[in-house]
């Protein structure tokens, strides 16, 4: 009889301490209840999302909580290959809301603005002026060139003139010996209408034959170019993500 109690008690003395325990992660999984002035601060900042996402104390996984919390999607859509991106949002609670973005692009005849850009350039050079004075104008004016620059430049003027047929780079090598099909580098991306800068890109890589001469007034690279190699190059040209990824 004696035996029978001692075991009965050892049982209920587990049963207390399985209940105790799991008692005890129950409370460990509920979220602590929060005092009235935590719920009132909690209240003002969900008025006033602005401020509590430019907060200084905000981090950035502060910003990414909550985005989760007010946006359950979000849909990008590219305009072509032209450097403008739309968004649409779709809020938590069914609103939606649309934006527009510009993102990089690699070539000039990419941007949306391209044959306006083109025209404005072509007006410029009419009036008489110069590359340098016609990229002060276009800067001053709010015109974005490609890439991740924010100005434009008197190359970058001068490339579309070349492409215009409204200007020709100036030979430096008058006074230097050339070797058969050897090209100065503005006279190859003239050629070949292509962006004089991915040129100067592959020589310094070495993925283009060329040679350095001291013999004029500045440096000068001439690049030998026969006709096999001017097919090859004209071939590479119009795939601008092979131009960035591979080797000519």
């Amino acid at each position: 009889m004696a035996r029978t109690l001692e075991q009965q008690w050892e049982a209920a003395l587990a049963a207390e301490a399985t209940m105790h325990a799991e008692y005890t992660r129950f409370l460990a999984q509920q979220s602590v209840p929060l005092a009235a002035q935590d719920r009132e601060a909690i209240r003002r900042l969900a008025a006033d999302i602005p401020a509590l996402w430019h907060a200084p104390t905000t981090t950035a996984a502060d910003h990414q909580a909550i985005i989760r919390q007010l946006v359950e999607r979000i849909v990008v859509t590219l305009e072509g290959a032209t450097e403008q991106v739309a968004l649409t949002l779709y809020w938590a609670g069914g609103h939606t809301s649309a934006t527009t973005l510009d993102r990089p692009v690699a070539r000039l005849e990419q941007l949306s603005y391209y044959p306006t850009l083109v025209h404005r350039i072509c007006t410029l050079h009419a009036q008489g002026l110069k590359a340098p004075a016609i990229a002060q104008t276009l800067n001053a004016e709010g015109w974005r060139p490609p890439k991740r620059r924010t100005t434009f430049t008197r190359d970058t003027v001068r490339s579309i003139l070349v492409r215009q047929g409204l200007w020709t780079p100036r030979s430096r090598t008058r006074t230097v010996s050339r070797r058969p099909h050897e090209w100065t580098i503005l006279e190859l991306a003239h050629h070949l209408q292509m962006p004089h800068q991915t040129l100067y890109a592959w020589v310094y890589k070495g993925h283009l034959k060329a040679r350095r001469t001291t013999r004029t007034r500045h440096p000068l690279w001439l690049v030998y170019a026969d006709p096999a190699e001017l097919a090859r190059l004209r071939a590479l040209r119009p795939t601008p993500a092979l131009m960035r990824t591979k080797t000519p």
